[in-house]
């Protein structure tokens, strides 16, 4: 609303600016913000806190787990290296079409994750802002997107050990 109404003499790096405040606080906020923050502006404050993680986890991605540091090192970084979501597809197309379509809200979004497929459906999916090396807002916003506007495929056996699983995008599928 607010860069909107900005006078059209605003220039653009005031737009900027102010997007990227805006956006910080409604990510803080419980991630209200529908897109991601150009990587370009990102630095190592960008990083969140293990709590915001595993907070933000907890109350929306129930499907995602972080990976923090090694013991050793817990004492010399408060963040959480990656967060990352695991899932076997029905078969091999299913897997494909998953990853594609993550794929292409990434690219929407010009956030890029790891994917990983092995065994012919076994999918990983790993996020971190590489620039930074850590989990930014962006990166719990870009899996709260997949799993809002993915619908997949799961092994049915898959889906009944994860109950957490979002049943109705499997509505979606069979209705399709």
């Amino acid at each position: 609303f607010l860069l909107n109404h900005l006078s059209p003499s605003a220039g653009h790096g005031m737009k900027f600016f102010l997007a990227n405040i805006l956006y910080s606080l409604a990510i803080r906020n419980n991630m209200s913000s529908s897109s991601c923050v150009p990587c370009s502006s990102l630095d190592k404050s960008s990083l969140l806190t293990r709590a915001e993680v595993h907070s933000e986890l907890q109350s929306s991605l129930p499907l995602w787990s972080s990976s923090t540091p090694p013991s050793e090192s817990e004492s010399k970084s408060k963040s959480v290296e990656f967060v990352e979501r695991s899932f076997t597809a029905k078969n091999f197309q299913c897997a494909l079409d998953a990853i594609n379509s993550m794929g292409a809200i990434a690219e929407r979004e010009g956030h890029h994750p790891d994917f990983h497929l092995t065994s012919y459906r076994e999918v990983r999916v790993v996020l971190y802002t590489h620039k930074v090396g850590g989990v930014t807002a962006n990166d719990l916003q870009l899996a709260k997107m997949f799993d809002d506007e993915v619908a997949i495929t799961y092994s049915p056996k898959w889906l009944k050990e994860h109950p957490a699983a979002p049943k109705k995008k499997m509505l979606e599928i069979f209705l399709s």
